[in-house]
């Protein structure tokens, strides 16, 4: 990688799901895009009324599935799913999620058109990653959540839960990183997670990369899925390989080392805008907002 360039941009953008699945947004305060037509984007109103994170799903025709989100202040299991009518999925209440920004992701089960697996994780209560399935054939097509709250693993997690799909264009990869905030700790230890039509099948633990000492972070891909970046609070900016087909993340490139001490350009998010032979172009969101460019 000989030149790097990175572009503050006041919005970020998503690794998007094939055939139309992530077609509608549901965000914020009541907040729904659809973006089936792009040529007449339509805005309308969902259930939502979270600061936390939210995850939403289509059909492959672009119609809107499920949504889930969580809601920051509120005690007990925080995270609800709602169906495409806008009200509680049957039985999608009392999910973990704490109401951070990237702790749930949704991924379609590779065995089955109809069921749907909500990961989520627990950054400062709730410890792990849980997965819970949707089954949409269930409550008159409406779907129902017919498993709950699954642990797979037991420690504090990083901010930054990411899926991408499985070079065999079937399964999916489950991306987290452990974090030793509570105990003023540092890792670099990645977890990722194979799901196949019959199994969520956890990989070697890998450690490589920047030691990373905060629970907030950030997590992207490139469109081709081959480059990976990980950004957290405290400045840090690493780039990965990943290979889709075997999971390996390798390469690691530190391009910004961070700080222990504020201030600092807080990097909140980040996003691949393209690649093109020895350039990748990166958008930053940085807080207070900074134009980098290295």
């Amino acid at each position: 990688m000989k030149n790097l360039i990175l572009i503050v941009v006041l919005f970020h953008t998503l690794n998007g799901f094939s055939q139309n699945r992530n077609s509608v947004w549901c965000f914020g305060d009541s907040a729904l895009i659809d973006f089936g037509d792009t040529s007449s984007v339509q805005v309308g109103s969902s259930g939502l009324d979270t600061r936390g994170s939210c995850a939403s799903i289509s059909n492959e025709m672009g119609e809107l599935l499920f949504y889930a989100f969580t809601r920051a202040g509120l005690g007990g299991n925080m995270a609800l799913v709602f169906d495409s009518t806008h009200n509680m999925i049957l039985n999608g209440d009392s999910l973990y999620g704490e109401g951070w920004y990237h702790e749930m992701v949704i991924v379609p089960n590779p065995k089955s058109d109809s069921t749907f697996y909500l990961f989520t994780i627990g950054v400062t209560s709730f410890y792990g990653l849980h997965y819970n399935i949707i089954d949409m054939r269930l409550n008159s097509g409406l779907g129902a959540v017919v498993l709950k709250n699954q642990q797979l693993n037991t420690f504090e997690q990083v901010d930054c839960l990411t899926a991408i799909k499985h070079g065999n264009g079937r399964d999916w990869w489950i991306i987290s990183r452990k974090s030793d905030f509570s105990t003023g700790g540092s890792n670099n230890d990645w977890y990722i997670y194979l799901v196949t039509p019959d199994t969520i099948q956890a990989m070697p633990v890998q450690s490589l990369g920047t030691q990373n000492v905060t629970n907030s972070g950030r997590i992207c891909f490139s469109t081709d899925g081959n480059k990976m970046a990980f950004t957290n609070l405290l400045g840090v900016l690493d780039i990965f390989d990943f290979d889709r087909c075997s999971g390996i993340l390798s390469n690691p490139y530190n391009v910004e080392i961070g700080v222990s001490n504020p201030p600092a350009p807080f990097n909140w998010s980040c996003a691949f805008s393209g690649m093109e032979a020895n350039y990748i172009s990166l958008q930053m969101i940085h807080f207070p907002f900074y134009f980098n460019m290295i």
